[in-house]
């Protein structure tokens, strides 16, 4: 397997300069383990229309040499549109055109229409042999320009989760959980309030938040200032996997929480999967895909107020229902190694198609 990716020039030095200016036609490639990396070159500052040139005569020149057969590509700016010769399925992980109309600063939106975001998405999609999406909201937008759309949503770790639920930890009572890259829609403050409201129904109540984001210092911060370390703990990021679901395992409710939108309805709830699989009972924003999913775990409610947030983790910490059933249903439809084999499957039917019409 090979991966594509640009040789970013920064931060930007003579050196690098000189190197990006007079290789640019040239891509380096690493070998790792059983993949290797290709870095293809490109034009320092913003050159949208000759960095396209370049990379297209690269992969070119890239996929001759290699003989690849696929090429599976998430690129949404005209920089990474591929010469139409190459087979491809267009991944579509994300709403890019949400996330410019919702989170889009006015700079972010100029360069949104220089790199023609829509328009080369919706080219990607056209020309390719099939489209993978990761929610029903992104498959809505990709029938709309190829037939031949497949659902393949977020998945969790079989070996991690399995061991974890063997371990048989205690769970702590009227605990909440709340992981999540804390960025400008994950609310985290409100979250807390909510949780320090609840402590007239729920004395011992705790918040555990774990995670990075640029709201990371108002929570730090609105901790101190109330005197919460007793009730809310920040653990910041943590990257062992067998730690952090070891840590959400000892919790009684798990939060996915985040301002409603065209960007995060067509999310794939990656979160949701794990603590499910996990047998938790989860309380979420009303986003579209996380009904779609309808689990039973979910408590989904409007997030209109903290009130609504609090009587939704108030109804799930009072919930003696058990989740075991659900959890080992995800735990196998949506394992990382059951979407692997779709998606080999996706390849082999479309290799089929590709050698009818030749």
């Amino acid at each position: 397997m090979h991966f594509v990716s640009w040789d970013q020039p920064y931060p930007l030095t003579i050196k690098k300069f000189k190197e990006q200016l007079f290789s640019s036609l040239k891509y380096k490639s690493y070998k790792q383990e059983n993949f290797t990396v290709h870095k293809l070159r490109r034009l320092p500052f913003f050159w949208p229309k000759i960095n396209g040139i370049l990379f297209k005569h690269q992969l070119t020149i890239l996929s001759r040499k290699l003989n690849i057969d696929w090429i599976i590509t998430q690129g949404y700016t005209n920089e990474m549109e591929l010469p139409k010769d190459i087979p491809h399925i267009y991944d579509m992980n994300d709403d890019q055109v949400a996330f410019a109309e919702v989170y889009g600063s006015f700079i972010y939106r100029i360069g949104f229409r220089l790199l023609q975001v829509k328009k080369t998405i919706e080219k990607q999609c056209k020309e390719a042999q099939a489209v993978l999406v990761v929610s029903e909201p992104l498959a809505n937008i990709a029938k709309s320009y190829n037939t031949n759309v497949h659902k393949l949503s977020n998945g969790v770790s079989k070996k991690v989760i399995s061991k974890v639920k063997s371990s048989k930890s205690q769970v702590i009572k009227d605990s909440i959980v709340y992981v999540s890259s804390f960025n400008q829609w994950a609310r985290p403050i409100e979250a807390i309030k909510a949780v320090i409201n609840l402590k007239k129904v729920f004395p011992k109540i705790q918040l555990t938040l774990i995670g990075d984001g640029t709201e990371v210092s108002k929570i730090i911060d609105y901790i101190k200032v109330n005197k919460l370390e007793d009730t809310v703990h920040y653990l910041g990021s943590i990257y062992d996997q067998d730690r952090l679901f070891k840590i959400v395992n000892q919790h009684q409710v798990c939060l996915n929480i985040s301002e409603k939108n065209k960007l995060r309805d067509a999310a794939s709830p990656i979160k949701v999967f794990e603590y499910t699989a996990l047998g938790k009972k989860v309380v979420s924003t009303d986003l579209d895909e996380v009904i779609s999913l309808g689990f039973p775990n979910v408590e989904v409610f409007k997030y209109s107020t903290i009130k609504s947030l609090q009587t939704a983790v108030e109804k799930a910490l009072k919930s003696e229902d058990n989740y075991d059933k659900i959890g080992s249903l995800v735990l196998n439809t949506y394992s990382w190694e059951g979407i692997a084999r779709k998606l080999t499957r996706i390849l082999a039917e479309n290799e089929k198609i590709i050698n009818v019409d030749v």
